[in-house]
């Protein structure tokens, strides 16, 4: 039985117990050349998942990170996955992202966000830029790797992901996995960012 990301963590700051599926199957491969540690779900799975909120509808594939995350963890596997749009997606309450192309995950990551007063926006965002090597003045702060979501300088960027860190709105993910997300969006690309407003 695999355990994903997705389905195995149901954290924010401090990690709490686990959740997972019930009944994750790992069905033959999709499409030819996909890696070992990609798993693919049966229509249940997929239907089950996306029902509970935890994966966007008619997703076929995950990335099988053999367990919880931790902060700082994030994985990339794009090996074999066919051509399709990119999409992100931020939930907020089980602190990850994850992106996707069509309807197969190639990375996920832990992330931080917003504080109190700062929350990270919700919604669907289009990318409205890129900036590889930024540093804010405001907050005289590195932001590599910024995918800016809107014109008041909330981005998704590289960044210190580790218990306790937060941003001032901003998503915040590993540094090398920020690399990897800002090579493969492009402008108007879509971050979807979930959560309930009470979690920053």
């Amino acid at each position: 039985m695999a355990f994903l990301a997705w389905f195995t963590w149901n954290g924010r700051i401090t990690p709490a117990s686990s959740e997972r599926m019930t009944h994750v199957v790992v069905s033959t491969n999709d499409f030819p050349g996909a890696s070992k540690q990609r798993a693919f779900l049966t229509a249940k799975d997929s239907v089950t998942a996306a029902q509970r909120g935890l994966l966007p509808t008619n997703t076929k594939s995950v990335i099988d990170t053999n367990g919880q995350l931790g902060f700082g963890d994030w994985f990339w596997d794009e090996q074999g996955v066919p051509p399709g749009p990119l999409a992100i997606r931020v939930d907020l309450e089980r602190q990850l992202v994850s992106v996707f192309r069509g309807p197969h995950e190639i990375g996920t990551a832990v992330i931080v966000y917003g504080i109190k007063g700062k929350e990270t926006p919700r919604g669907r965002l289009p990318i409205r830029g890129k900036t590889r090597d930024y540093h804010s003045i405001t907050y005289d702060a590195p932001m590599p790797y910024s995918l800016w979501l809107r014109e008041d300088g909330v981005a998704l960027h590289g960044s210190s992901v580790a218990m306790g860190k937060a941003t001032n709105g901003c998503i915040g993910v590993p540094v090398d996995f920020a690399e990897k997300v800002f090579d493969a969006a492009q402008p108007g690309d879509i971050v979807e960012v979930l959560g309930k407003s009470d979690q920053a």
